[in-house]
């Protein structure tokens, strides 16, 4: 893969935005801790949002995925994980944990009263190969896609609306990362209203080294309704920055002490979707 030096730091792709559904993706990128001591698993989680700039906007599907993890599947083999032996889709009983990998059209929670009516009637397409697979470490197939199977009208399925947790307080409508990360467009603390959840991407990222560079790169259409009622498709493509495996941070967190801060230094680099389409992809290190 062949990498060219550039710039500029932006998480998108340089094409024209739509009206108010816009062609940018952002992401919230955090750590998780699972156990503790020597038991503990870090995890490096990634939530992907498609900003738009009315609350009224509607996003009706998102299909022909091209996913893939550059950087660390290319030099360490991580995959995307999930709890409990869950799939990509949403989780409607058991246990799950708060890093758990899904994919979704609006909802951001899974497994609570909400949206387990909407999470029941989520669908894979046919392009989707490893959607119900539980423990799918891989976004599988051409063109992999997922739609609410109740609908994309505000009447069957509230989640549809881009403002759906606009009125919402805490965590679930404000961003989880604790530092602001170059080229993800979400800063530490932001209030996430008018951003609808296309997924969860998360990797294990326990004993890793700090400066290890994990990004994620996807690229998908969509469809649905400028501010409710004006109907479009089109595609959309960005990148990504995975929180850093701090052993420092891990540490301390053990100890319950704070750890010491580090220095982010951002490059971009120019590679290419499967089928030759050009992504940016954003690559920090520390130091």
């Amino acid at each position: 893969m062949r990498h060219a030096s550039l710039a500029s730091t932006v998480i998108a792709l340089a094409t024209p935005a739509f009206a108010t559904v816009s062609n940018t993706l952002v992401a919230d990128s955090y750590i998780r801790q699972s156990g503790s001591g020597s038991n503990a698993r870090f995890y490096s989680v990634m939530d992907v949002y498609i900003q738009c700039s009315n609350s009224t906007d509607i996003v009706s599907s998102v299909f022909g995925v091209s996913a893939w993890n550059s950087s660390y599947t290319l030099n360490n083999g991580k995959t995307f994980q999930h709890s409990n032996n869950s799939s990509w889709m949403h989780a409607t009983t058991g246990d799950w944990a708060s890093w758990d990998s899904f994919v979704t059209t609006g909802a951001r929670e899974q497994n609570v009263s909400s949206p387990k009516a909407y999470s029941a009637g989520l669908m894979t397409d046919q392009n989707f190969a490893n959607g119900g697979v539980a423990n799918a470490g891989t976004i599988q197939g051409n063109n992999a896609g997922w739609y609410p199977g109740i609908g994309a009208t505000v009447a069957t399925n509230p989640f549809c609306q881009a403002g759906y947790y606009n009125n919402e307080t805490g965590a679930i409508n404000t961003a989880k990362a604790d530092k602001n990360i170059s080229g993800n467009g979400i800063t530490v603390g932001q209030s996430l209203n008018n951003l609808f959840m296309v997924g969860r991407f998360t990797i294990d990222v326990t004993g890793d080294a700090a400066t290890a560079n994990h990004t994620f790169a996807i690229r998908f259409a969509i469809a649905g309704k400028h501010n409710g009622t004006s109907t479009f498709t089109g595609s959309t493509g960005s990148v990504g920055r995975y929180p850093d495996a701090d052993l420092r941070r891990a540490r301390s967190r053990r100890r319950g002490t704070a750890c010491a801060g580090r220095h982010v230094h951002a490059t971009k680099a120019l590679t290419k979707f499967p089928g030759g389409r050009p992504a940016v992809v954003v690559r920090l290190g520390s130091h």
